[in-house]
């Protein structure tokens, strides 16, 4: 009985075997893809994502303390250079104009009496009835009134200045894309300014900032035609051109990154600042050749 179960196990482990080398023998047999030869187009690609956004994007701040009484632009509306877009409440700073010119009158007033001073100093002097030091004692009042008034209208101009300031314009013709201060609401103006509109010149003409990586950067030329789609549109596709490869590089966990500017003409203002942009560059294509399948051209034999 031991001898037959000490058989059967052999018979066992050795159908076993051969059943696996059938099947190693049918898997390693070699397969071909095959594909006709055709003409068409080629083109090598460089993908990736990116970001569309306005060609030049200005915010608007504040140089000066205040509470804004009046908003006159919202958002997607078109602006004009040197349009009023806020205005601070400028009672404060009316009132201190006022206190600066008193101040400056004042001044004025005591550079007119110390000049009187010196002229008669002057006199008398020469009619040898005061000394020498008592006349240059008047000629130093007479300068020193005289800095003070400087002092005066310096600061008379700064909080003119300041009031004009509170008077809020637009610097540049565009849309303005984003209002982030509403009636009522104090601004504080210190070490930065605060932003009270980001003002986009032109949605006509945007511009992609895709990011490539390092080990396809070297193929990127400006100039060079790309194609890219949005999600809003999925079956549409938009043209544009490299402007410009930035030499600054973006390191990420330790993968490097260059970004690249692709100018975009926007003249449907369907496209809009934000969208994430699935990129193409074309860096080479020919143009009616002949062309084969990739697959077509490899071949790895399956080694038993």
């Amino acid at each position: 009985m031991r001898k037959l179960a000490i058989v059967a196990i052999v018979v066992v482990i050795g159908l076993a075997a051969l059943l696996l080398l059938r099947g190693r023998e049918r898997t390693s047999e070699p397969k071909y893809v095959t594909a006709e030869v055709q003409k068409g187009n080629i083109s090598v690609i460089v993908t990736a994502t990116g970001t569309l956004e306005a060609v030049t994007t200005v915010q608007v701040g504040s140089q000066v303390s205040g509470t804004i009484a009046n908003l006159y632009v919202d958002f997607n509306d078109t602006v004009k250079k040197g349009q009023v877009v806020a205005q601070l409440d400028p009672t404060f700073l009316q009132a201190q104009v006022a206190q600066a010119q008193a101040e400056l009158d004042q001044a004025k007033a005591s550079s007119e009496l110390s000049r009187r001073e010196y002229e008669r100093a002057i006199k008398l002097f020469q009619e040898q009835m005061i000394s020498e030091a008592e006349r240059d004692i008047t000629l130093t009042n007479y300068e020193l009134a005289k800095t003070r008034e400087k002092s005066a209208e310096a600061a008379l101009d700064r909080v003119k200045t300041n009031l004009e300031y509170a008077t809020i314009v637009s610097p540049i013709d565009g849309v303005v894309i984003s209002r982030d201060v509403d009636v009522g609401q104090t601004v504080a103006a210190s070490l930065q300014a605060p932003t009270l509109f980001t003002i986009a010149q032109d949605l006509t003409q945007m511009q992609v900032k895709a990011s490539i990586d390092e080990a396809d950067i070297g193929k990127i030329k400006e100039g060079q035609d790309v194609i890219f789609t949005v999600d809003a549109y999925p079956e549409r596709s938009f043209k544009g051109s490299v402007r410009q490869i930035r030499l600054s590089p973006q390191i990420v966990q330790n993968v490097v990154s260059y970004d690249v500017i692709i100018a975009v003409p926007n003249p449907e203002m369907v496209l809009k600042p934000g969208m994430t942009a699935n990129v193409t560059v074309i860096v080479d294509q020919r143009q009616d050749v002949l062309r084969v399948p990739n697959a077509a051209l490899r071949f790895r034999p399956a080694w038993p």
